[in-house]
């Protein structure tokens, strides 16, 4: 009795090794994607996964996704798979927001794939050309367009600066704050830099300070029909800003006047009386 539960705990222990590489084997038609030959899905007929290895459903995928692309070579395409921690500039220029994501591709048109994710489905998906019902993405967001090579550079850009602080605090020693200040004012340094020379070219090419006026001044004078001269509104204005105080400002300035002339006249009287009295002495 005890020889027969251990032989059949090793064949238990046998099946669950199986069924796990099994499940953890990998296609030999399924085509990893990088960065340098993503572009080979402009051609043909594609279907891609996006994934990464920590991503649990990521993993529950991979054994239909493995099967699906066995079905390939039948199904008359091509079955890839790229991983997003490794390629962090293909997940900006296709806009993976969430893991797994798989787009369908066809002749350079993409769309994305949201329907069940089993292997009889995704057959099902290609045999009935259910990718027909699907809006492909828009040309701005299309992955090989030029602005979505530059959300591309931004994604590796993003990555490098997290490997940087991982490094630096990890295996430098550098504290979390001090490696976040020193990013914080790289970034301002090169804001400034940028802001100067943004500055710099509009300047060059909207100069402002060389504006001239290129017809000459208005005359301030005109003539009428009978050869008389009149002076135009403005010169009017002029003449007005520039002819004698009012009035009513000269009343006002009349009393403040006054009393500086009696000051002055009290002054005089004073050094007079003081000279008088010195010489009297």
């Amino acid at each position: 009795m005890p020889g027969m539960l251990s032989l059949t705990q090793v064949v238990l222990v046998l099946l669950a090794s199986t069924s796990i590489s099994s499940a953890g084997k990998t296609s030999n038609q399924l085509i990893s994607l990088h960065e340098e030959n993503w572009t080979e899905i402009m051609k043909g007929e594609w279907m891609v996964e996006f994934h990464a290895p920590w991503c649990p459903a990521c993993k529950d995928l991979q054994k239909a996704w493995n099967a699906f692309a066995d079905w390939s070579k039948d199904l008359n395409i091509k079955v890839g798979e790229v991983d997003v921690t490794v390629n962090p500039g293909l997940s900006g220029r296709f806009l993976v927001t969430a893991l797994p994501t798989i787009y369908h591709v066809k002749d350079g048109v993409f769309r994305v794939y949201s329907g069940p994710r089993d292997k009889n489905d995704f057959i099902t998906f290609i045999e009935d050309k259910r990718w027909r019902n699907i809006d492909p993405v828009p040309d701005y967001k299309h992955p090989n367009s030029k602005q979505m090579a530059v959300v591309a550079v931004f994604f590796k850009l993003s990555m490098a600066v997290r490997d940087l602080h991982n490094h630096l605090v990890e295996e430098k020693g550098v504290p979390s704050w001090a490696s976040y200040s020193l990013f914080a004012g790289v970034t301002l340094a090169l804001g400034c830099i940028l802001g100067f020379f943004i500055v710099l070219i509009i300047d060059q090419v909207f100069p402002t300070g060389a504006k001239k006026a290129a017809s000459p001044a208005k005359k301030d004078v005109k003539k009428d029909s009978n050869g008389s001269v009149k002076k135009s509104d403005e010169s009017k204005k002029k003449d007005n800003s520039n002819s004698p105080k009012s009035s009513a400002e000269t009343k006002k300035s009349k009393p403040w006047t006054l009393f500086v002339d009696v000051n002055v006249v009290y002054r005089e009287l004073q050094s007079l009386l003081h000279t008088f009295h010195v010489n009297k002495h």
